[in-house]
């Protein structure tokens, strides 16, 4: 072929006829030529070769980019088709990055359970990482969250929350927006049923507190919650969960029930902790005085607890240099110096009384504790 007199290579008018220019966005496939510290160049099967540049190398793992050597396979997404200098500049990272958007849209679209880490929180909701992305979980979608919750609680569970890992589902992809949405609470349902029917009662299991009421304390035990009532936390008298818990403190449960279909599971922690009576055996001696807590007034007398949750009771005949009727006297929570006058280790019944203490001993137990002295109760 001739053109104006000139003879053509017609493989290189092919050539330049077949030639598009790449555009800003598109994922090319590539073969690194060189990697080093500040660059990466790469063979895109253009006329001529793209760069990596530094500030796109920062943003990757050091080991991921150390491992570049010439001759790799790598996907590389185009920033700049043609720069002043004439440079085509491509990046790794945003090429791995709407691999991640893929795979978000997969996991969407099949409706299955994937994971991510807590990385921060916000009043709308946290934040988690989604392998070089960032979802984010509305508080709508957190599990522990409630409507009846308060604000302050709110701020506290979310808190709490950052660094864990979460069973999540993803509801929405708009990588355009850059838009990723994720739900804990959907996973959360999807596992629920499975993991109801693999709890054995009567299994001991460490969970996780995610939220306290005034009745109790939601543990986590490996993706769904069961509750453990105030009268179970302790074997000492409870006022409220606040007082034995914090939210994000692992605990050691024993699973009492389960309801299957209600969804429900009733926890124990009291069942897990030393025996009281052993405790309070161990520790004291008829004769012996201790501050205990009233856990119940009655017409016959007030039952006090020691630390250890062993109670006594001390008779309304043992109180009489009060000139009061217990009612009058006591309720539940206040604190009382008493005196062991009886025990019985069988029956595990102990006999307290408060007008069997002397001055000098009442004295004497202050004194140790580095407490002035004070009146009886």
């Amino acid at each position: 072929m001739t053109t104006n007199g000139k003879s053509e290579n017609f493989a290189d008018l092919l050539d330049q006829y077949a030639y598009a220019e790449p555009t800003r966005g598109q994922i090319l496939s590539a073969t690194v030529i060189a990697a080093r510290r500040d660059e990466v160049i790469v063979d895109v099967g253009l006329k001529r070769d793209a760069v990596v540049r530094r500030a796109d190398l920062d943003r990757l793992d050091r080991s991921y980019v150390e491992s570049l050597k010439p001759g790799d396979e790598v996907q590389v997404y185009v920033m700049y088709p043609d720069t002043e200098d004439g440079d085509l500049v491509v990046s790794l990272n945003k090429a791995l990055e709407r691999e991640d958007w893929r795979r978000a849209q997969e996991l969407m679209e099949t409706d299955q359970v994937t994971e991510g880490v807590v990385i921060d929180s916000n009043k709308g909701g946290m934040l988690v990482q989604f392998g070089r992305l960032v979802g984010f979980i509305p508080n709508s979608h957190i599990e522990s969250v409630t409507p009846t919750s308060r604000e302050g609680r709110v701020k506290e569970i979310k808190d709490s929350m950052v660094g864990r890992v979460l069973q999540l589902k993803v509801i929405q992809v708009e990588a355009e927006r850059n838009r990723l949405i994720m739900s804990e609470r959907a996973a959360r349902r999807a596992t629920r049923s499975e993991r109801l029917s693999e709890l054995k009662v009567g299994s001991v299991v460490t969970g996780r507190v995610v939220n306290i009421t005034d009745f109790g304390v939601f543990v986590d035990i490996g993706g769904v919650d069961g509750m453990v009532h105030i009268s179970n936390l302790d074997h000492r008298h409870v006022t409220h969960p606040s007082d034995v818990v914090s939210i994000g403190d692992e605990m050691t449960v024993r699973i009492d029930a389960v309801d299957v279909e209600r969804e429900r599971i009733a926890l124990n922690r009291k069942a897990t902790l030393p025996d009281p009576w052993e405790t309070f055996t161990a520790q004291y001696r008829g004769g012996d005085l201790f501050e205990g807590v009233v856990t119940n007034v009655v017409d016959f007398g007030v039952f006090v607890a020691s630390d250890s949750g062993a109670q006594g009771l001390v008779h309304a005949t043992r109180m009489n240099s009060l000139k009061a009727t217990p009612r009058d006297m006591f309720k539940e929570g206040d604190r009382v110096i008493v005196k062991i006058v009886g025990m019985d280790i069988d029956r595990k019944h102990i006999e307290l009384s408060i007008d069997d203490i002397t001055e000098d001993e009442r004295a004497a137990f202050l004194a140790k504790q580095n407490r002035p002295s004070e009146p009886e109760a």
